[in-house]
């Protein structure tokens, strides 16, 4: 196996890992509120501890990277999620449960951070392809980890999970620390002042915004859209969560095929299709009430809104080559903003005026999403 092929499938288990967490906490939801007697309100502030962790290590990672290389901060955010996961079975009472899942969320944006800048960096002239397939791992994490859970869960109890987790991203850790990775682009000291100097460049405030927009309408699908067909649209609580599998599903494929539209259309023109498919089909899902219209949409607006992420941190890559782990996680910290403002805001709409009402803001920023790649393609 050459170094670059090792390198790539150690990218992907890194992510999947990423995706898996994500999904696994979700499930075992109810059983840490029990375990711990939480209330909602604590729930929800355990994942904004880890929304807090994401962001605050995502902009300093980029310039890491660019110094040091991406094998610290990829190992790293490793270490951090294992011992995140190890704290997490053992305790006892709440008060240790925001500083760890603060820890996670700083080792998991590592994570996506140092992952997507080893893929862009060993794949110079496909990186738009490269970190569609890198992504694609998100979806298969998240897709298996009920499966991998629930069994687990129902046999040996809440701490095995956690101590299963804990296992796996070691496993992962001890893999990445065997491999080379490649050199730092900037392997001189860090460069603050150059990083700086790209938050002036438009087509990176571009890039930013359209995933602030791109990940606020997804995390506001995964956490409203069940809500909204069970009280707007009368499907029942299955029917509801077979259909957003569903979308994840459609999210893989996307991905999957990425790489066969990137090369009849280009990166800004992908980018500017994706959109328009993905504000097109949203709208119809939350405004049409027949089932199999409904249906047809969410399918087909995974399928749009597959590619907008990779492809969008593969420009990155492509138009900031010297500073590429920069440039990379100052667009994935664009996409924290947006997972803690857009679903938020649905929520508060959902609360005073409806929940229909609130499925507007995603829609809207759907719409939002097709103008950074108009304006990147009169730009180029």
């Amino acid at each position: 196996m050459s170094g670059g092929t090792a390198l790539m499938i150690a990218g992907w288990m890194g992510i999947l890992l990423y995706g898996y967490l994500n999904a696994m906490l979700g499930t075992v939801l109810p059983n840490l509120m029990e375990k711990l007697n939480l209330d909602k309100a604590q729930a929800g502030s355990f994942f904004m501890a880890i929304s807090i962790g994401l962001i605050v290590s995502s902009v300093p990672s980029g310039p890491v990277i660019d110094a040091l290389g991406t094998k610290m901060v990829v190992c790293l955010g490793l270490l951090l999620v294992t011992l995140a996961f190890w704290g997490l079975s053992r305790i006892a009472s709440p008060r240790a449960l925001y500083p760890l899942a603060f820890v996670l969320g700083l080792g998991g944006s590592m994570i996506v951070a140092g992952e997507n800048t080893m893929v862009s960096l060993i794949n110079p002239g496909q990186r738009e392809t490269a970190a569609n397939v890198l992504n694609l791992f998100f979806g298969v994490g998240a897709f298996i980890a009920p499966f991998v859970v629930m069994p687990v869960l129902k046999r040996h109890g809440f701490s095995a999970i956690l101590m299963m987790s804990t296992l796996i991203s070691a496993a992962t850790l001890l893999l990445h620390v065997s491999l080379a990775f490649p050199a730092a682009p900037q392997a001189q000291g860090f460069p603050l002042a150059l990083a700086g100097s790209l938050l002036t460049q438009p087509k990176l405030l571009l890039l930013m915004f359209l995933v602030f927009l791109y990940v606020g309408t997804e995390f506001s699908i995964w956490s409203w859209t069940v809500t909204f067909f069970t009280t707007e649209r009368k499907y029942d609580q299955k029917s509801a969560s077979r259909l957003v599998s569903a979308f994840a599903l459609t999210i893989i494929a996307g991905r999957l095929v990425a790489g066969w539209v990137l090369g009849i259309f280009g990166p800004e023109k992908t980018l500017l299709l994706s959109a328009a498919g993905a504000m097109l089909c949203l709208s119809t899902v939350f405004r049409v009430r027949a089932r199999t219209l409904i249906t047809s949409a969410t399918l087909a607006a995974g399928l749009f809104m597959a590619a907008i992420f990779p492809t969008s941190l593969g420009l990155a890559g492509r138009y900031f080559p010297e500073l590429v782990g920069t440039a990379i996680s100052l667009v994935i910290t664009g996409g924290w903003l947006g997972a803690i403002a857009i679903p938020p805001a649905v929520g508060y709409v959902a609360k005073h005026r409806g929940v229909a009402r609130g499925m507007l803001i995603p829609v809207a920023a759907s719409t939002l999403m097709l103008f950074t790649p108009a304006l990147l393609l009169l730009s180029r």
